[in-house]
């Protein structure tokens, strides 16, 4: 016979029936408990090994994660960011100086004889015309002299304005060449400056990911056997 069944029959005996109910109450709540103690070490041990599944899951993640940095990135980086001026890359230079052209260093070398050439022309045809030395040759001589020293003139200012145009046209290529290198050092430097700064924010980002998982995780389980008590 076992233990309660013999108690039983012995508080049926004495009649002591209101013992017998506590005696049941008391094995009922007893073998409840056991049961809900095992159920718990079950749910326990379950949310133990789901853990132990997520982490190795996570670890997983971390040896097989990517970083596109390296060490050092992140110094070279904010070096870069300090010294970058934007005022370097602008070429520094004089303006163009036209003082240096004047119309009388392009009149041709010969004009004193051209002139005197003129002069022999007109006074020679004055002659023949009969005017000899009188104010009408004279008059003439002049005109002449006047009107072919103009044309000496106008084309030796011609020839500056052409010259400084040319000379100035080459100045302005040479300094948009200069301008055009000194853009592609500063592009340089703002494409070096964004690869290592997109490079640094995404193994940053993955780091940020792995970390928010690791507490999510933590939280789940003590949210979990929290509700085991």
């Amino acid at each position: 016979m076992d233990p309660v069944t013999a108690t039983l029959g012995a508080a049926a005996i004495s009649g002591g029936a209101g013992l017998v109910g506590d005696i049941i109450g008391a094995y009922g709540a007893s073998k409840e408990r056991k049961a809900a103690e095992r159920r718990r070490k079950q749910a326990n041990q379950q949310i133990g090994s789901w853990e132990s599944q997520a982490q190795a899951i996570l670890n997983e993640a971390m040896n097989n994660n990517v970083s596109l940095s390296s060490e050092g990135d992140l110094d070279t980086y904010q070096n870069l960011k300090r010294s970058y001026d934007p005022s370097k890359y602008i070429y520094d230079f004089e303006p163009f100086d036209k003082s240096n052209y004047h119309v009388e260093d392009y009149l041709n070398p010969q004009r004193e004889a051209i002139l005197s050439d003129v002069a022999k022309r007109v006074q020679n045809t004055a002659a023949g015309a009969g005017l000899g030395h009188s104010s009408g040759a004279v008059e003439a001589i002049a005109e002449g002299l006047i009107n072919k020293d103009e044309e000496l003139y106008n084309q030796a200012r011609e020839q500056m304005n052409t010259e400084r145009s040319f000379d100035y046209g080459a100045y302005t290529d040479f300094i948009n060449q200069k301008q055009k290198q000194l853009d592609t050092l500063q592009s340089g430097v703002l494409q070096r400056m964004g690869l290592l700064r997109g490079d640094i924010q995404f193994d940053q980002e993955q780091q940020d990911a792995l970390l928010a998982n690791r507490l999510n995780l933590g939280n789940a389980v003590m949210q979990a056997r929290a509700q085991l008590v």
